[in-house]
């Protein structure tokens, strides 16, 4: 057979939620069983039950087995009820187990499902509940038969290969994974899952043995033990994900196990039906052995059906002995968990998974020596202590795994250790680790699985990590991005939690531009980003060329880095408190007007066309000062040749002005306008509170002194010259003649200026335009406002002041997030850590970053993480949830049955209120409330909105039905059903149902 790889894995067992849990259970002391004194079962029992003498109070039960979380599957609280939890835990467990493999159904092809289900009793539970369940006859059978099982998991979580139930009793999880072999093998699909769930209801707390039953009536489970009396049934729930092992290795899926061969057969006649057979199971194995192209000196150990009873232990050991004649060692997990019907085999198959990638083989449990048959001869030996395994001569570890079902389905699988795969070693590069659920509850408990510190990500390369969660995780609408380079780094922002509480835009995240002027550049900005972001290196090389040939002299001198290019170690927020009131930019070279400009000009631009290589791109623009001609440059205004020209004319026209200085001050604009005298104006207003003068320094100087006296805060700005005043007038004039002959277009962009804080057209393409940007003031902070407009998020391009203005003035629209690109001088951080927090930031707010073009190689392969978590809470028969009985329109309101209550309510809700109606036949009013009513009684909500959509709220077909039956019993009329939806939306409904009661009423 061809290679099968188990590339995904997830369970529920008892005492444990997860496969980690599962083994560290295996390998602890004591098995899992839950056993309880009687008294403690008082009301949880039938006291008959609990009264006979051979009731024994041991069972392997499974935690929270009621918790769902319909909303994670589109399901109604409704139908989340009425749906047997062995059907709902197996949904889970295999969407768990997808995350666990890295598969997206949406492109992995055809994925199939077999599965196999305990016995159902639910329904039984449901019914008796129900006011009416004739009405829900097809309802209960969907959610409740074992025909339904596997299609509602295609149907859930979205695959389109076959589904199949596959029943075989105690064989059933085996064989289930036998047929998905087989279906891969034969190329029927591209991915399977295989699994099965078995939960006792109502739950079992024990358990009635009887006299040469299976039933042990010490309560502990000895398979092969001399103390062996019998089995203890429980429940679980087990899941794999298969994919051709050529197919794993190709797209680099976790590789977990490799099912070489497996085999299935029955025991045919024999002395009843419940016996077993020795022969039909050395035929089962033997055969597998053959597909697998192995031979039994090859397999060095056994996961044995081993189910503890004195028959069937002795016929396994003796089917053992006749094909592993030279010694393997034999294990069985009911004696940690018990028998768990159903799903046993998928119990033994991921205990057989660990064991292979451990090298270690858990004890037997419970049994103080082997049986008499099970130490004779050189054969099987009984694992009675935890034991490494290393494999003979070398070669991969191989094992067995049995599972034979009552009525004599026999299965057995060969497994073999996964061929060794290289993880990359750390790059040293930051890393963004995408982290998302379906609501704001399971985004916290997601991140907390995966970032605890002794978590199953500790010892994961961090680029694997991250590449997992970028390309092999659905993204959901909460989201948490952090931003790396050690797994320990973020452990603070997991101690502060998410930033952001709303759902990602469903339509993307338009983000606008934010271009800043000199000021804030320094020497060697952007360096970390140059092997970090691709392309970027090469886009400023270029760039700095070009604006050197017009400007005919060397511009690459000027960004050497100095002392802090790369910025700090960490990933924090930390500043140079030092360099951050000192307020002086880095590098001498870029003190000369020309080099700042240029240079600041081509960083922006150059990491302009590197951002859109990775997915970010400008839904609109604008910048401030220098930044205002970037802006236009990437809005099409200029063509690029031009763009240098009047860049380095600009720089070459003020650097030739009187150098001035700027002064920023925390004032408004209109105290601020009040300073302006002599040699001092208006320059920019950058917030409420915040402006900036510019003009003589020592005008300026005096209006500092004069303002500390009054305890304003002011601050000199590092610049060498008064931009926006009339000090520039001259230069812009000379500009004017510049552009007077170019030939400029209106933006292709949508742009802001700030000579206007409005969006521009093609004014823009006239020179005095340009001439009034560089002399007189400029209202930056009311052009972001403006910007905030159309953007949920501003991306700064280049070190400057944004999100200090749009952070600490408020003066962005709610729910508008600013970011940077670049750190400023002064914060401590790294480069590439910067603009990967901010690409992050960009991805939380649903922004589609391509998060392999800025890997730049290959995506590094998938490893196992940890599933998401989900907002769990417990959904049975009985909780108020099912609603009420039908109402007519001669119900008393008062008197009726409620509906839709809450467990916390003490009582049920009442139900919809009928309408009312008179005896000239007149349409009754409240249409809505009445459909409120029956909306919430059929799905299960606590609330609905006039806005809500019936199927986003977990509505199907069959609750359609429902909702059209409660409407007619309640209306006394029946509404015809291409009316009741001609739209799914409540107040839509509420309106045609009412046209059509007044139309019906007024036929004229």
């Amino acid at each position: 057979m061809t290679g099968i790889a188990v590339v995904g894995q997830a369970c529920r067992f008892p005492g444990a939620a997860d496969p980690a849990a599962y083994w560290a259970g295996l390998l602890a002391d004591g098995d899992s069983i839950h056993r309880a004194p009687r008294a403690d079962l008082a009301g949880l029992v039938p006291e008959a039950r609990l009264g006979n003498p051979r009731f024994v109070a041991a069972s392997g039960l499974i935690d929270d087995v009621f918790d769902f979380d319909p909303g994670r599957y589109r399901i109604s609280p409704r139908e989340a009820v009425i749906t047997d939890p062995q059907h709902r835990l197996f949904l889970h467990v295999a969407r768990e187990a997808l995350e666990n493999a890295g598969v997206l159904p949406r492109r992995a092809g055809q994925i199939a499902v077999f599965g196999g289900v305990g016995r159902n009793r639910h329904e039984d539970m449901v019914r008796a509940t129900l006011p009416d369940p004739d009405v829900e006859d097809l309802t209960l059978e969907i959610g409740n038969e074992k025909d339904y099982f596997a299609t509602k998991v295609s149907y859930r979580l979205g695959l389109t290969g076959a589904s199949v139930v596959v029943q075989s009793a105690c064989s059933t999880g085996l064989l289930a994974v036998h047929q998905a072999c087989l279906a891969l093998a034969n190329y029927e699909c591209d991915v399977a899952l295989a699994g099965a769930s078995t939960v006792r209801l109502p739950l079992e707390y024990g358990y009635v043995f009887g006299p040469g039953g299976i039933g042990s009536p010490t309560g502990f489970c000895r398979p092969f033990a001399a103390e062996a009396d019998g089995s203890v049934p429980g429940d679980g729930v087990g899941c794999v994900v298969l994919r051709r092992l050529d197919d794993a290795l190709a797209d680099g899926d976790p590789l977990l196990a490799v099912i070489r061969g497996s085999a299935v057969n029955n025991d045919g006649t024999k002395d009843g039906f419940a016996s077993v057979s020795a022969a039909a199971q050395v035929a089962v194995i033997e055969t597998a052995l053959d597909f697998a192209e192995v031979t039994a000196r090859d397999i060095g150990y056994v996961e044995a059906h081993g189910s503890g009873t004195a028959l069937g232990d002795e016929t396994e050991w003796t089917a053992l002995g006749r094909v592993f004649k030279d010694g393997v060692v034999v294990g069985s997990a009911k004696s940690q968990l018990g028998h768990l019907r159903e799903a046993s085999g998928m119990a033994g198959l991921l205990k057989t998974i660990a064991v292979l990638r451990e090298g270690r083989i858990p004890p037997s449990l419970n049994g103080g020596s082997p049986a008499r048959y099970a130490t004779n001869g050189p054969g099987p030996r009984l694992a009675t202590a935890a034991e490494d395994w290393h494999a003979a001569g070398g070669g991969p570890r191989r094992a067995g795994v049995s599972s034979f079902g009552l009525g004599g389905t026999n299965v057995h699988l060969v497994m073999e250790e996964p061929p060794a795969r290289e993880l990359p070693a750390g790059s040293g590069r930051a890393e963004v680790l995408t982290i998302s659920a379906h609501t704001a509850e399971a985004l916290r408990a997601t991140a907390e699985r995966l970032l605890a510190p002794a978590g199953p990500t500790a010892h994961i390369p961090l680029a694997a990590v991250a590449a997992t969660l970028q390309h092999r995780r659905e993204h959901l609408p909460h989201r948490w991005a952090v931003a790396a380079v050690q797994p320990q780094e973020w452990s603070d922002e997991l101690a502060d939690g998410p930033r952001n509480t709303e759902p990602a835009a469903a339509d993307g995240c338009p983000t606008g531009f934010v271009y800043p002027g000199i000021g804030d550049h320094y020497a060697g900005m952007t360096e970390g980003l140059t092997d970090y972001l691709p392309g970027f290196r090469d886009l400023l090389t270029r760039a700095l060329d070009e604006a050197g040939e017009v400007a005919g002299r060397d511009f690459h001198r000027a960004l050497s880095p100095g002392p802090a290019a790369k910025g700090g170690r960490g990933t924090g927020a930390s500043v140079d408190l030092r360099a951050m009131v000192r307020g002086t930019p880095g590098g001498a070279a870029l003190s000369d007007p020309v080099n700042a400009h240029v240079v600041t000009f081509c960083v922006q631009t150059a990491l302009t066309t590197a951002l859109a290589g990775v997915g970010v791109v400008p839904a609109a623009v604008m910048g401030h000062s220098l930044g205002e001609l970037v802006a236009a440059t990437v809005a099409g205004v200029f063509e690029p040749r031009d763009a240098y020209r009047v860049l380095v004319r600009r720089a070459q026209l003020v650097a030739a002005q009187p150098e001035g200085g700027m002064l920023a001050v925390s004032l408004p604009a209109d105290d601020t306008a009040e300073l302006t005298g002599p040699g001092v104006w208006l320059s920019t207003v950058n917030t409420p509170n915040s402006c900036v003068l510019g003009g003589e320094r020592p005008a300026l100087a005096a209006v500092a002194a004069r303002l500390a006296r009054r305890g304003v805060q002011t601050r000199a700005m590092p610049v060498s010259h008064a931009f926006h005043t009339p000090m520039l007038h001259e230069a812009a004039e000379e500009l004017r003649e510049l552009l007077a002959s170019l030939t400029l277009r209106p933006p292709s962009i949508p742009m802001v200026t700030g000579v206007t804080a409005d969006w521009v057209g093609s004014e823009i393409t006239r020179p005095q335009f340009w001439a009034r940007q560089l002399s007189s003031t400029v209202h930056f902070g009311a052009g972001v406002v403006r910007l905030s407009d159309r953007c949920a998020a501003l991306l700064e391009v280049g070190p400057g002041q944004l999100r200090s203005i749009a952070h600490q003035s408020g003066i962005v629209k709610p729910g508008t997030v600013a970011l940077a690109t670049v750190r400023r001088r002064y914060e401590v951080a790294r480069d590439d850590v910067f603009l990967a927090r901010a690409l992050g930031r960009l991805w939380e707010r649903g922004a589609d970053i391509d998060w392999a073009a800025l890997r730049g190689t290959p995506a590094a392969p998938g490893v196992p993480l940890p599933p998401n978590a989900c907002d769990d809470r417990p959904f049975r028969a009985g909780s108020g949830l099912l609603g009420a009985r039908p109402r007519t329109a001669g119900d008393d309101a008062q008197g009726a049955v409620g509906g839709s209550g809450h467990e916390s309510s003490g009582r049920p809700a009442t139900g919809p209120a009928p309408l009312p109606s008179d005896s000239c036949g007149t349409p009754p009013p409240g249409t809505r409330e009445l459909l409120a009513g029956i909306w919430r009684d059929v799905l299960g909500v606590a609330d609905v909105d006039p806005a809500d959509h019936f199927f986003d709220l977990g509505g199907d077909s069959l609750m359609g039905v429902r909702l059209i039956a409660m409407l007619e019993s309640s209306l006394g009329a029946a509404v015809p059903a291409k009316v009741v939806f001609e739209s799914a939306v409540l107040s839509r409904m509420a309106a045609a149902v009412q046209r059509w009661l007044e139309t019906r009423q007024d036929p004229g």
